[in-house]
């Protein structure tokens, strides 16, 4: 319990640098899952290769939106009931997360793989990558389950306070696909298929260390068999909170097939389209490796906003949204900065080939332009999630995937071609961010309001 009265009366500052410093490096060392992977077969498999993982990139991302759905919910509700000072539902939605994560984990991946063939062709699958995304997305969705699992648990120690444990589990399961990568794809030569067994083995390791750790006695709270089950009311709130956070992964594998596909129709030939659908392969991974620390920002602000959002101390998670939205807008331009310098030898590092090279260079070049603006839309949505408010998210996710970038990504090639195409991100970028700066004033002005009627009633 000392840790969660630190939540409501440490320094703000402080709590943020406890909190999200070890998610920044648990995040950061997670998402080398997916560089990591991209690297090894770039170097080792080559061009259609990278396409056939990033064709694979759309499964992987609306499996996560599942997997979302419950752990982002979860996470906010466990801190707002440890906020409100009930144990008891804590434990309740500790045990549910994992029920659904199990569920999840073991019916989607089948319903993939039955309609694997044809599902690969919908999303814009070229002859060239068809054949690596096939052997990647049939041994890696079997263990889909591990991955539910240990993202979820890990999601939940952060939001219990145990920063450091979630940093530890993220780490295990990244350090261990590092080493195994190179073992199956070139000792054993098995290529893509041997950076999905060591995905999988990798994922199960974390997911069991997640679980010796609600079982111990090191967790604020434990894991109980009795409380493994679904309840009914809480699940809804749960979905309730993580419907922003699942829209907004769903939208992004929609986005992902809207480029494939965009790719096909303008490219010159199917090599030309697999060589544009491997450069935003590589795009991908580089991006989501560099915003990880500002999503290990916003994990680190979720305990402490949550928290104080449920003891009703508006002034202080007033002061960890402002915080986080300013140090989030510093770090995007230093992505801006160091991507626009280094986007040639950051490429090279994922291929050698001289068409793949400038392809991937002009588009993550194009890409980041305009990267600044996005820190403050990341910030809020989280915010919004963490306090319960998940709705005012779902609207201005929807409004950045499904009304402005999903249009421009078919739109903008009848202007400029191929460039057209990469350059609806920054344009739906700056647009959303302007939309999303007029909620986070009147979400200010809201909390003092909240914090004047707390007072008041004190007094």
């Amino acid at each position: 319990m000392k840790s969660l009265d630190r939540l409501g009366n440490h320094d703000v500052r402080q709590l943020l640098k406890e909190f999200s410093i070890p998610a920044i490096i648990g995040m950061v060392v997670n998402a080398l899952y997916n560089v990591i992977d991209r690297l090894y077969i770039g170097q080792g498999c080559g061009l259609d290769a990278i396409a056939g993982v990033a064709l694979a990139f759309p499964f992987m991302v609306i499996l996560v939106a599942f997997g979302t759905l419950i752990g982002v919910g979860s996470g906010a509700l466990l801190s707002l009931k440890l906020g409100e000072g009930n144990r008891s539902d804590a434990e309740k939605v500790l045990g549910q997360c994992v029920a659904v994560k199990i569920l999840f984990g073991l019916t989607l991946p089948f319903i993939g793989l039955y309609y694997l063939d044809d599902l690969i062709r919908v999303f814009g699958g070229t002859p060239e990558a068809i054949p690596y995304a096939h052997d990647y997305l049939r041994i890696v969705l079997f263990g889909n389950v591990f991955a539910h699992l240990s993202f979820g648990l890990s999601n939940l120690m952060r939001s219990e306070g145990n920063a450091k444990q979630s940093m530890r589990c993220m780490i295990l399961g990244a350090v261990l696909n590092t080493l195994l990568d190179p073992v199956f794809i070139f000792g054993f030569k098995m290529g893509v298929s041997g950076a999905a067994w060591a995905t999988n083995i990798a994922m199960f390791c974390s997911a069991a260390y997640a679980f010796h750790h609600y079982l111990s006695k090191n967790s604020v709270v434990r894991l109980r068999l009795t409380r493994i089950r679904i309840y009914p009311e809480m699940l809804m709130r749960v979905f309730a909170i993580g419907l922003s956070p699942f829209a907004i992964q769903l939208m992004g594998g929609l986005v992902n097939i809207s480029f494939n596909k965009t790719f096909l129709k303008w490219a010159a030939t199917t090599q030309a389209a697999t060589i544009e659908i491997a450069a935003m392969g590589i795009a991908n991974s580089v991006l989501f490796l560099l915003l990880m620390p500002i999503f290990g920002l916003t994990q680190g602000m979720q305990p402490i906003v949550g928290y104080n959002y449920g003891a009703k101390r508006f002034d202080r998670v007033g002061d960890a949204y402002t915080l986080c939205i300013k140090i989030s807008t510093a770090l995007c331009f230093l992505i801006t900065v160091t991507v626009l310098s280094l986007a040639w030898p950051i490429v090279r590092c994922f291929t050698h080939d001289p068409a793949l090279l400038h392809a991937g260079t002009r588009g993550l070049r194009i890409i980041c332009c305009l990267f600044t603006v996005i820190g403050m839309p990341i910030v809020t949505i989280s915010y919004l999630q963490s306090v319960g408010r998940p709705a005012l998210g779902i609207i201005l996710s929807i409004i950045r995937q499904f009304f402005l970038l999903i249009p421009l990504i078919f739109l903008l090639p009848h202007v400029w071609g191929i460039t057209g195409i990469w350059t609806a991100s920054p344009v739906a970028d700056v647009i959303s961010s302007a939309i999303t700066a007029f909620v986070v004033i009147v979400e200010l002005r809201h909390l003092r309001r909240l914090q004047a009627g707390t007072d008041h009633s004190l007094a």
